[in-house]
């Protein structure tokens, strides 16, 4: 599957492949937390700034909208879905590069998609609130570089008729 271009140039831009790989390094444990508190979590992604969040229990999904006025005034959409089932991680993002024109997807997927071909990366875990913490620290933080990235080039780019 065809990477969007401009999806493609951000991924690239921010260096994503890099950024997953030690990511999912960083976040590898043996034994991963079970005992997860769903208000905990919630606390957690609220204090990013997240105030609009779902939990869906059906899936131990968290659902974050991004609310940006200035990605919202230029049709520039956003959000992110965290699954933390059984102590794993797992992250989907979706950016609305105008009203048509929806891209994203898991994190887990996008190196390949962008054309990485070594070994796969491990699902990443946690086994505890501090360690949930800085990985949803580090999400968070990719997501808003993606976000920028996206206004950066997204507006840059002449629109078509």
């Amino acid at each position: 599957m065809d990477l969007h271009p401009v999806w493609k140039k951000v991924l690239e831009e921010v260096e994503f492949v890099s950024w997953y790989q030690a990511f999912t390094e960083q976040f590898q444990t043996t034994s991963p937390f079970t005992d997860l508190s769903i208000t905990e979590a919630q606390d957690m992604i609220m204090e990013f700034g997240f105030r609009k969040t779902v939990y869906d229990p059906a899936n131990s999904l968290y659902q974050v909208e991004g609310v940006d006025d200035t990605r919202s005034v230029k049709g520039l959409g956003s959000g992110l879905s965290i699954a933390l089932k059984d102590g794993k991680i797992e992250v989907d993002v979706a950016f609305d590069l105008d009203h048509d024109t929806r891209v994203g997807g898991k994190f887990a997927l996008i190196p390949e998609q962008l054309g990485y071909t070594g070994p796969s990366f491990p699902t990443p875990a946690f086994t505890n609130y501090k360690e949930l913490y800085a990985a949803l620290k580090m999400i968070f933080s990719m997501y808003e570089d993606i976000g920028n990235k996206v206004i950066d080039i997204f507006l840059a780019e002449p629109a078509t008729m």
